[in-house]
């Protein structure tokens, strides 16, 4: 118990410290300690632990850039496409073997950019203006790598929830006009992070059609 108890004092404090190199504020500083305490929650001390912590490091990085400068640097999509690739056969959250690992991770890459592009150019069609950025898009791919076709696509759903809320929010109580840019990264950060903690999409859908 006491090793327990140190051990999230411990991931905390990493977590505090990192936060303030993303940002040095203590909302950014406790957001990440929070997170890594929850990644240290489900996987406990183990690869798979330093494996999503690095991600989301990256993921409150990509979010808070987002926010900062409307953009999303290329440089944190590959680096996560590539550690995804690389260390897939050791993350258990993609499958129960490694040639399955492997392969679910290059389907997330797809499909994560892939739904991305298809909401784009719909959106295009329909508004005649770009709706995705090319950014969200690389994002999501990389994403993919990390957590699999189907969570990817669970994440998405979900940023697109969130996002449409809080546009609506913000329209509601007139800090955001119609036509305004609402960076959409965060939305995605989010989702991707809560899909973590998600059983996999076919047991919602079996929940409710079985």
């Amino acid at each position: 118990m006491s090793c327990s108890v140190l051990g999230m004092l411990l991931v905390f404090c990493i977590g505090f410290k990192l936060g303030g190199s993303i940002y040095k504020t203590s909302f950014i500083r406790f957001i990440t300690a929070l997170s890594f305490l929850s990644l240290f929650y489900k996987f406990s001390f183990s690869s798979q632990f330093c494996l999503f912590a690095f991600f989301v490091y990256c993921l409150i990085c990509v979010s808070v850039v987002d926010c900062s400068c409307r953009i999303i640097p290329v440089l944190f999509p590959i680096i996560l496409i590539i550690v995804g690739i690389v260390f897939s056969s050791s993350n258990n959250f993609l499958g129960e073997t490694y040639f399955y690992r492997f392969v679910n991770s290059l389907l997330g890459i797809l499909a994560g950019g892939g739904i991305l592009i298809a909401i784009g150019f719909l959106g295009q069609l329909i508004y005649k203006k770009e709706v995705i950025g090319g950014g969200d898009i690389k994002l999501m791919a990389a994403v993919g790598a990390f957590i699999g076709w189907e969570k990817v696509l669970l994440a998405v759903f979900l940023a697109a929830v969130f996002g449409g809320i809080a546009g609506l929010l913000l329209i509601i109580i007139k800090k955001l006009n119609k036509k305004d840019y609402i960076p959409f990264g965060p939305f995605l950060s989010l989702a991707s992070f809560i899909t973590i903690f998600l059983p996999e999409p076919k047991v919602f859908l079996n929940m409710f059609f079985i």
